[in-house]
């Protein structure tokens, strides 16, 4: 009985009581809730250590296992939610949705990102130096600060109405797990799926509306296993956690079992996938023009990028033609002669610059090729048919061309039609043609009546033409510049029979340029702030890069175009102009921007604007020279003003100017 007895009492001594059983919460004492640690948070940006003994308890509402959450877990007490920071992969593994742990806060840290508390550990500025980001705690030191509890505890999401969200840090919705209900996708996007499965964006941002006219934004990693999986069509409840981002409520979906779309949309319908002919589409210019959800439209591409603004394309079938215009980051592929089969439904037919348009397509596919045989027609068919025929081809037979640059006046017996071209088109009119085709466009200027127009897409589209003097081209390429060739380019000189050029030289700013291959000097006039577009400084005329061209004697010239690669350090020139000679330097030059480029404009007084945060080089800087540069015979001077700089090391580039003239 004894030994029995000491047997009993050793084995008694040797269990380990600290230790609960597996799956069950240990003994801890939790000393804080989640919104008394995320309320001390003093603000944006202002990061803490946790310095004392606190522990807060939550249940995990998100994990990585879909890849949506990268590295991180959210948890959820009664009072709040916040996401915790992990430097590990498929954390899920042991931090499943519905565990509970423990958070043992001190030697941790506190901060956020875009307005959404976190925690993790310590802080390192982004390489810009501009932001703070908040560490991870790395995989070794886990155990240290968390420890695990029970399995599947519920966490039921607490049902919400976008306009809940105050937006403000604190706000105890935010990194909650919550629920939209009466939901549903747009009509607009019903054709696509979660997220961008090519990677070409990291992530896809969706407006999911209510039936009461409230939105929020729900927001998918590109990485998440769903992302190549077409979105929800009906409506329903959206579950997700809640988060801020730079003033912005959105949502991050755990899997697509948060999104329960099956029931009746708000409208009523339900999506049928069908292909319209465009005729059929255009009658929905009549009414409110919004174009049913599951609408789809095919016809062949008779446009070209080239002689298009960024994002448009004409297409046309058997019946009609219509311009789509494609919202950033999602221009088709597709080329002239291409088919290309787009979804419509959802989107509105609108004008733009008089044109008919549908705005904003982002989901289309390449079906093959086509051809479309163009209408023979005169100038006045196509007037008196403008918008029957826009965005069709038309052919039109023995004409004359005037004009210069981009502007064109076609004419033939019975009338006359504008034609644009642009810079990057790479088509030389003639004076003269026994053919010409493209698509009618139509414009229409803020002060007046909409009118016809005729849009090339290759030279091909030009037959039987005779023309003058060739246009040539002159281009400085500054291939020869290094950091140590001083103010004057040493680049080999352009080679124009009846010119001679002088090399582009930097006047009154940097010694050096700050670049090889390009011309890139600093100590600009100043006037410029990070992050503003009001401007204090004014053009110096005694800073400035320079180039002269010297008609040789019994030669005239013509200058037609001059267009330049435009670039800026981060606290470069924000504003440049070009002036010539020819009124010793009083007038800035016609200014304009194609191609099209949303990171450059043209403000008053014809002065190239590039927007703060561009530092790359930028295309579509073009100048158009009037009549007071024909038929020179005396040298002409060209000067480049760089100004509204935000620090004197800051950088004004220029590159690829090229300059389109005529010999005589």
């Amino acid at each position: 009985m004894a030994v029995i007895f000491y047997i009993l009492l050793i084995t008694a001594c040797n269990k380990k009581f600290d230790e609960p059983p597996i799956g069950a919460d240990p003994e801890i004492e939790v000393n804080m809730t989640i919104q008394e640690l995320k309320s001390r948070y003093a603000g944006v940006g202002i990061f803490q250590s946790i310095p004392d003994d606190k522990v807060i308890s939550g249940i995990v509402t998100a994990d990585d296992r879909s890849g949506n959450f990268y590295k991180q877990i959210v948890i959820q007490d009664e009072t709040g939610g916040i996401p915790i920071l992990l430097d590990g992969n498929s954390v899920y593994t042991s931090y499943p949705i519905g565990r509970r742990v423990f958070i043992k806060l001190k030697g941790m840290m506190l901060g956020d990102y875009g307005g959404t508390i976190q925690i993790g550990l310590d802080s390192s500025r982004s390489d810009d130096g501009r932001y703070l980001n908040l560490g991870r705690i790395p995989q070794a030191q886990f155990d240290q600060f968390i420890v695990k509890g029970s399995y599947a505890n519920k966490v039921t999401p607490k049902i919400v109405k976008p306009s809940d969200f105050t937006k403000k840090i604190n706000d105890p919705l935010l990194s909650m797990l919550v629920q939209v209900n009466n939901a549903e996708f747009r009509e607009t996007d019903l054709a696509k799926n979660y997220a961008d499965t090519t990677l070409a964006q990291s992530a896809i941002n969706f407006t999911v509306r209510t039936c009461d006219n409230q939105s929020i934004i729900l927001r998918n990693s590109s990485y998440a296993r769903f992302a190549g999986i077409k979105v929800a069509e009906g409506n329903g409840p959206l579950v997700g956690i809640s988060s801020i981002f730079n003033g912005t409520v959105q949502m991050n979906i755990r899997d697509t079992f948060d999104v329960q779309f099956k029931g009746t949309r708000c409208s009523g319908q339900v999506p049928v996938a069908v292909t319209k002919t465009i005729a059929e589409v255009l009658k929905y210019t009549s009414g409110d023009s919004t174009i049913p959800a599951g609408v789809w439209i095919e016809g062949v591409v008779v446009s070209d990028t080239k002689n298009e603004a960024a994002g448009n394309y004409r297409l046309q079938d058997a019946t009609a033609g219509i311009q789509i215009r494609f919202a950033s980051g999602n221009y088709p592929t597709a080329a002239l002669g291409d088919k290309l089969k787009v979804y419509i439904g959802g989107f509105k037919l609108s004008t733009f610059n008089g044109g008919l348009q549908i705005s904003g397509a982002e989901t289309s596919t390449n079906t093959g090729t086509g051809t479309v045989a163009p209408r023979t027609a005169t100038i006045a068919n196509i007037i008196s048919n403008m918008r029957a025929w826009e965005s069709t081809l038309v052919t039109i037979k023995d004409v004359t061309i005037s004009g210069s640059g981009t502007n064109y006046i076609i004419k033939d017996a019975t009338g006359e039609i504008s034609s644009f071209v642009r810079a990057t088109a790479g088509i030389t009119m003639p004076t003269a043609a026994t053919g010409i085709t493209g698509y009618v466009a139509v414009f229409q200027p803020a002060d007046g009546a909409a009118s016809p127009q005729l849009t090339l897409r290759t030279q091909a589209d030009i037959t039987g033409g005779t023309s003058g003097p060739p246009v040539l081209s002159a281009l400085f390429d500054f291939a020869g510049v290094t950091t140590s060739s001083g103010t004057t380019d040493p680049t080999a000189l352009p080679e124009i029979s009846g010119l001679s050029f002088s090399s582009f030289k930097a006047v009154g700013v940097g010694a050096n340029s700050s670049a090889g291959t390009r011309f890139s000097f600093t100590s600009w006039a100043l006037g410029a702030t990070n992050g503003s577009d009001v401007f204090t400084g004014a053009m110096d005329l005694n800073k400035y890069y320079e180039v002269i061209i010297t008609p040789i004697s019994g030669s005239k010239l013509d200058l037609n175009k001059l267009s330049f690669t435009l670039q800026r350090s981060a606290t470069g020139v924000r504003q440049v102009a070009i002036r010539s000679g020819v009124d010793n330097f009083v007038t800035n030059l016609p200014a304009s921007i194609s191609p099209d480029n949303a990171t450059l404009s043209v403000v008053a007084t014809n002065i190239f604007q590039i927007t703060d945060a561009a530092t790359t080089a930028q295309d579509g800087c073009t100048i158009s020279f009037g009549e007071a540069f024909k038929t020179l015979t005396t040298p002409v001077t060209l000067r480049f003003y760089g100004f509204n700089a935000e620090a004197a090391a800051g950088t004004f580039s220029i590159d690829n100017v090229k300059i389109d003239l005529v010999v005589q």
